[in-house]
């Protein structure tokens, strides 16, 4: 193993909070949609859109902060700034962006998924749970996608129980990291 390697993986280890950060913002904004679907709507739509933005951000710092090839760190900034561009919508115009929301979240959920997936192949750390959590987000964005009639509150509890499994996952991915990362300086000694 090079030092190159080992940076790169005690950046990685070192930001294992955020992921658990941002794990448990999803599945708080999730819990809130599933509960309360109806009356918190335009809430919701405010939740939905400060989760796109700080899942946005993150994705864009780790974009720069590990060395996974070109190809995947072009499409985490990619996915990265449509999270922030999508959360702007949902945070400047909440009420009338409720359509933004169904579309924003369906390819927001499918552009994740498929850099979940994609990082998940070539990267051998916490690879399942990487790749469970790009096939649960290219799911949930197809079938948002292929029924855009379904009723905004059936929207609103699919989009929560997507959150949900989506922060469970990050929750784990991150508690993974940490543990992986705590790991190594024994296994170093």
């Amino acid at each position: 193993m090079g030092a190159g390697s080992t940076a790169v993986g005690q950046g990685a280890g070192t930001r294992w909070w955020v992921l658990v950060l941002v794990g448990v913002l999803a599945i708080i904004v999730g819990f809130v949609a599933v509960v309360l679907p109806g009356p918190t709507l335009l809430v919701v739509g405010i939740l939905f859109g400060a989760n796109l933005m700080v899942w946005g951000i993150f994705m864009l710092v780790m974009a720069f902060g590990e060395h996974l090839g070109v190809a995947h760190t072009l499409l985490r900034v990619i996915v990265g700034v449509l999270g922030v561009l999508a959360g702007l919508v949902c945070l400047v115009r909440p009420g009338t962006g409720v359509v933004a929301v169904l579309l924003a979240t369906s390819f927001w959920f499918i552009l994740t998924g498929i850099a979940d997936v994609v990082g998940g192949i070539h990267r051998a750390e916490g690879r399942w749970l990487s790749i469970i959590l790009g096939v649960v987000g290219i799911v949930a964005g197809i079938v948002i996608v292929a029924n855009p009639e379904i009723g905004l509150t059936t929207l609103v509890v699919l989009v929560g129980v997507g959150f949900m499994a989506r922060g469970v996952i990050e929750v784990a991915a991150g508690l993974a990291l940490r543990r992986s990362t705590r790991a190594r300086p024994a296994a170093a000694t």
